[in-house]
């Protein structure tokens, strides 16, 4: 395994090294990690190692300006929990975002972000949690400085970096079922980074403010999901709509507020066996499987990409969860009867059209996990106070009506986007 590792780091500088391109900069990065499990009782500590390809970005789209030429970057990692009876090996895969709020020619202080998957390499069944899938959901967030070995930028020394920081990562693989394990890793990281290539040259220029403009959204989303062990093999299907009404209040970030509907066939009256909470419901009706919210969300957007919280409230849920279960047992809490909370994730890959992931929880408990595909239409206050806006009359057929798209003569700038409405 060390020597396949090893060979995999050689090859991979090597390769870098071969192709680094005058019109691209990118590095590579190698780091060791220590940390422990937050809330393991068998667990020693965690150890393991991550090998990366970052992308640096330089100027040739705004949003670069925006975010202070951030960083982007795609890691292989892997963990080793020592000790536990459960989990010991996992392995995983993610894109990562480097915000550098602090960029110098010799430090970069970084707020990371990343969402991706993993795999329990070895696991072991256990009456608290079944292996439903061996895969799992890893949200990564963290703080990292990047420090130059070299001041002047095109010096060979400049090519080389230390990195360290801190990070916090959630691995959960409730995306199926609710009864089952959430690990809370919180570890140190330290590596190196090579740049085979440092050019172009970063050109300082200020970033020009997106269209302040309200728009609308909607969107179908579907999933899965199991309640207990005791549903075996048995999979319920979830879905849900939302629409919502959003406005950008800088390049970076936005808020909305709109409504939810959610269907989820788990609440069908079937008595579990080992997970109680919800054997007062005893019958199949689909009362009990719908439910309607209002939510408020904040979102981090990047270009075509954009990720957020939203958190809502239920003016119709009709399952009233009560105090207790069957066996007399307290809940910790019953906000479920009145809060949720989605982690959203929105990726434009047409003008109007996005592809969606959301992540939908009562505080710590997940319920499902979902993808969806979403239209979305800009500009949409202008467009309610004068529909016909868009309607204009030739002057050599005045009988004829045509439909004008937008253009970008109509923004008072000039962006280099792709969706920049």
């Amino acid at each position: 395994m060390k020597k396949f590792l090893f060979s995999l780091i050689l090859l991979s500088t090597v390769v870098s090294s071969v192709y680094a391109q005058k019109n691209m900069v990118h590095r590579v990065k190698f780091e060791g990690m220590f940390g422990t499990e937050a809330h393991s009782t068998d667990a020693k500590y965690m150890v393991g190692g991550e090998m990366a390809y970052e992308m640096p970005m330089f100027g040739k789209k705004n949003w670069h300006y925006t975010y202070n030429f951030p960083t982007v970057g795609f890691a292989l990692g892997y963990m080793n929990l020592a000790g536990t009876d459960s989990i010991s090996h996992i392995a995983y895969t993610y894109p990562y975002f480097l915000w550098p709020f602090v960029h110098t020619p010799m430090v970069a202080i970084n707020l990371r972000g990343a969402h991706g998957v993993g795999a329990y390499v070895d696991f072991a069944n256990t009456d608290t949690h079944k292996r439903y899938f061996p895969y799992v959901g890893v949200y990564s967030l963290g703080l990292t400085g990047d420090f130059f070995l070299g001041k002047m930028y095109g010096n060979p020394w400049s090519q080389w970096q230390i990195t360290l920081g801190g990070n916090l990562t959630l691995l959960h693989d409730g995306f199926i079922s609710r009864n089952t394990m959430i690990m809370l890793l919180p570890y140190a990281n330290l590596g190196v980074k090579y740049t085979p290539n440092v050019y172009p040259l970063p050109i300082k220029h200020p970033a020009r403010p997106v269209r302040h403009i309200w728009g609308i959204e909607g969107s179908l989303n579907g999933g899965v999901n199991q309640l207990s062990v005791s549903d075996d093999d048995n999979y319920y299907p979830t879905g849900s709509l939302n629409v919502g009404l959003y406005y950008p209040f800088s390049n970076a970030f936005r808020m909305g507020f709109g409504i939810d509907g959610f269907f989820n066939s788990i609440y069908d009256g079937k008595q579990r066996d080992d997970f109680h909470r919800y054997n007062f419901i005893d019958e199949d009706k689909l009362i009990n499987k719908i439910r309607g919210g209002i939510f408020w969300a904040n979102e981090v957007t990047v270009e075509r990409f954009s990720a957020g919280i939203h958190i809502g409230f239920y003016p119709w849920n009709p399952i009233k969860v009560p105090d207790s279960d069957d066996d007399g047992c307290e809940f910790k809490s019953n906000l479920e009867k009145i809060l949720y909370e989605k982690f959203v994730t929105k990726y434009k890959f047409t003008k109007h059209f996005y592809a969606t992931t959301q992540l939908k929880t009562h505080l710590t408990a997940v319920e499902n996990f979902e993808v969806g595909i979403g239209y979305y239409m800009a500009d949409f206050g202008a467009r309610v106070k004068s529909p016909f806006s868009r309607i204009s009359f030739k002057k050599e057929d005045p009988n004829e009506l045509k439909v004008e798209g937008e253009t970008y003569s109509k923004k008072p700038f000039r962006h280099n986007e792709l969706f920049d409405e």
